[in-house]
């Protein structure tokens, strides 16, 4: 499965009410199973985003389906970003260039 991050700016309920946290990482984690993905890892930031999200889906469109889903339930603007290990950036996209 591929990475991707999620990055997220919490909107001003969220932010009013961060007591219901637990339950909403829960519920992300639901909900990237619904995509046949994983949710590996959450943080929580301050600066211009509030969480860092790490997970793994099969593929793009169950990425951005999730990313959608995120925006539209969450009180919650998402920039959803693929990322790649090392040896994944070697061998996709460096090994193609030479």
């Amino acid at each position: 499965m591929a990475t991707y991050i999620h990055l997220m700016e919490l909107g001003e309920e969220s932010l009013e009410t961060m007591e219901k946290s637990p339950d909403r990482r829960q519920a992300a984690r639901e909900m990237v199973a619904e995509y046949g993905g994983e949710l590996l890892d959450m943080y929580y930031t301050f600066g211009r985003h509030d969480v860092v999200a790490v997970a793994e889906y099969p593929d793009d469109g169950a990425a951005a389906r999730a990313a959608i889903r995120f925006r539209g339930e969450g009180n919650t603007n998402v920039e959803t970003l693929p990322a790649f290990t090392e040896d994944e950036w070697d061998e996709q996209v460096v090994a193609e260039m030479e």
